[in-house]
């Protein structure tokens, strides 16, 4: 029947089809609608993009392209899980793809992140799968790449066959995701940043009020000043002391709501933390108490203050994200070093400043050495690509004042030996001997990193020929932390180079392969290393019981050597190897006041 309002007289004429290429409709020819070109684009050797729905749509020619080299990845993927023995796992990832006939579906499908990752992690082996889960204390989600020490603790419960994992609640984790248990089971109930209207509530009580900012807590300033301050450079030590005395007499009024007095909260947090236990807690409350009430404090100064840019907040964001790393709470580290990378490039720290600047040197000096360590800390919370490329970031590196400033340049390389690690052995869906090459390549590469450390921070990392003196036990506290953390962090970052061949690779696939079951056996050394190295300290030395992140190192090294002997240790290696295991929940265990590192040693069981 005719619409409303329509001319009845005339025959209403249907819209001609769009099929015809833009060039020929641009230029009125007559289009024979052959594909992929018509007779009159190939005459002029230009290929025709055929109309669709929206301008969005990938041309014909492309679409057909991408899918042939879609199947293509999916076929290679196929052989090798056929060779693995698990070509039941391949015919999974291949029904993901969406219909063929449908280019405009495709593109949407590709344009989602769920196709995305659908896409990507269907061609690699179950080793080196992702953990994503809603964590059931916070219903937040959470995200844990394959490099990461939660998606090995995963997968090591898959290899021991722990399919069914009480959660707190009682809930079997058969009945929700994996990510989602193991999300929830190292979840910290303690550490828990407060919202802001429990925030407000807390201070209206008058048992609460700020008095003077707790001067009688300086011994957690002083915690962290010799500690972490020695592996991260940022704060100039005595012109912060200037300024806390200014907070501390209350005679300058501008700097109680300043964003200094939230860096002072967050500083005064990651000291209580990280600081050595002293046998009287300051007015009878326990350091992790007094840790969690300064960390609410500077958040909340933070929501009130705003979107403030200035160099005292881009710090301010900084601890409070080195808090929640050795709060072992890695979702809200990554949100909160964000924070810090945003603001200091809203601030254009990242640039050298030009020659007419008018800033004082020492502001300078700070915010190069504060852009700078940015490079290594988002790095190590899996924030690399928040920073951008390097090209961007032209500012010069910090002069060596004072000596413990060296650190920093070193770190910045092996920041970047650390992306290369994560760009081509994790984020590729490569071969096994193209891996083994190419973390060979790295390693080289690594081991020039250590030879090109100053003589006073660089560690043994190989055996010695002969015992170290006791000249070192003269060398200078900031010489012993910064040269203890470097050796970790080596043999850590070994371990996540040439652990991808072990969680990804068959024994009898690596046997085939030239070099790569010595990779595995340097995998495993460092792995051991790792352990003896951080239990040996733990014996000795009392400030690093409340480093809590070593939780991660820790669990790392015990999570390999349990997938190694599960997977091809001899029987003569197992009982060393299960002794290196037990000496890392031990470990574990010792840090009593972690939530975490107890809910990990179980695990580890």
């Amino acid at each position: 029947p005719p619409r409303p309002g329509q001319n009845r007289g005339h025959k209403v004429r249907r819209p001609r089809a769009a099929r015809a290429c833009d060039l020929c409709r641009a230029k009125k020819n007559k289009c024979d609608e052959l594909y992929p070109s018509c007779t009159y684009c190939r005459s002029k050797s230009i290929m025709a993009q055929q109309l669709g729905k929206t301008t969005d749509i990938l041309n014909c020619y492309r679409y057909v392209r991408h899918l042939e080299a879609l199947v293509d990845q999916l076929t290679a993927a196929n052989r090798s899980r056929v060779r693995d023995g698990s070509e039941s796992q391949s015919c999974d990832s291949i029904t993901c793809i969406p219909p063929l006939a449908s280019p405009g579906h495709y593109d949407d499908y590709l344009g989602t992140t769920q196709g995305v990752a659908t896409l990507r992690t269907g061609t690699r082996q179950g080793g080196g799968q992702e953990v994503s889960g809603v964590n059931r204390h916070t219903r937040n989600v959470e995200f844990y790449g394959r490099s990461s020490s939660v998606a090995l603790l995963s997968r090591v419960q898959r290899s021991s066959g722990e399919h069914a994992v009480q959660t707190e609640e009682g809930a079997d984790a058969d009945a929700d995701s994996d990510g989602t248990t193991i999300v929830s089971s190292l979840h910290n109930p303690v550490f828990t940043p407060q919202g802001e209207s429990r925030i407000n509530q807390r201070q209206e009580d008058p048992a609460s009020v700020t008095h003077s900012h707790y001067p009688q807590c300086r011994g957690f300033l002083e915690g962290f000043f010799s500690s972490i301050h020695y592996i991260h450079p940022v704060i100039d030590k005595a012109h912060f002391f200037r300024r806390c005395e200014l907070l501390w007499s209350g005679t300058d009024a501008a700097i109680q709501q300043s964003s200094f007095a939230a860096l002072y909260y967050s500083i005064l947090s990651l000291g209580a933390l990280v600081g050595v236990r002293d046998d009287e807690p300051v007015d009878g409350i326990p350091n992790l108490q007094w840790s969690r009430k300064f960390f609410d404090e500077a958040r909340s100064r933070c929501n009130r203050l705003g979107m403030v840019t200035d160099l005292d907040m881009v710090q301010c964001y900084l601890f409070m994200a080195k808090v929640c790393q050795n709060e072992l709470n890695p979702h809200w580290s990554y949100m909160y070093i964000g924070l810090a990378v945003r603001t200091a490039l809203a601030m254009g720290i990242n640039r050298e400043p030009g020659p007419g600047t008018k800033k004082d040197p020492a502001e300078l000096r700070a915010e190069a050495r504060t852009w700078w360590q940015f490079r290594e800390i988002s790095f190590a919370m899996g924030r690399p690509d928040t920073l951008g490329a390097d090209p961007y970031h032209n500012r010069r590196f910090p002069l060596l004042d004072p000596t413990y400033c060296a650190i920093i340049k070193p770190m910045v390389d092996f920041a970047r030996i650390t992306r290369k690690v994560c760009l081509g052995i994790y984020l590729q869906d490569s071969t096994t001997a193209r891996t083994v090459a190419l973390a060979n390549q790295i390693e080289r590469e690594l081991d020039e990193w250590v030879d090109g450390l100053p003589g006073r921070i660089r560690p043994r990392t190989k055996p010695a020929s002969e015992p170290e003196t006791l000249r070192s036990s003269k060398e200078p506290r900031w010489v012993k932390r910064q040269k203890l953390v470097l050796l970790i962090r080596y043999h850590n970052l070994r371990i996540l180079l040439f652990g991808s061949l072990l969680l990804t690779s068959t024994s009898a696939e690596r046997a085939a392969i030239p070099q790569s079951v010595e990779a595995v056996q340097k995998c495993l050394e460092s792995a051991k290393q790792t352990i003896q190295v951080i239990y040996d300290v733990y014996q000795h030395h009392a400030f690093f019981h409340t480093w809590f992140y070593n939780t991660t190192y820790t669990v790392f090294a015990a999570s390999i050597i349990l997938v190694y002997v599960t997977q091809e240790a001899s029987e003569g290696e197992t009982a060393p190897l299960l002794k290196l295991v037990g000496m890392a929940v031990e470990i574990l265990e010792t840090m009593d006041e972690c939530v975490v590192a107890a809910k990990a040693a179980q695990m580890l069981r």
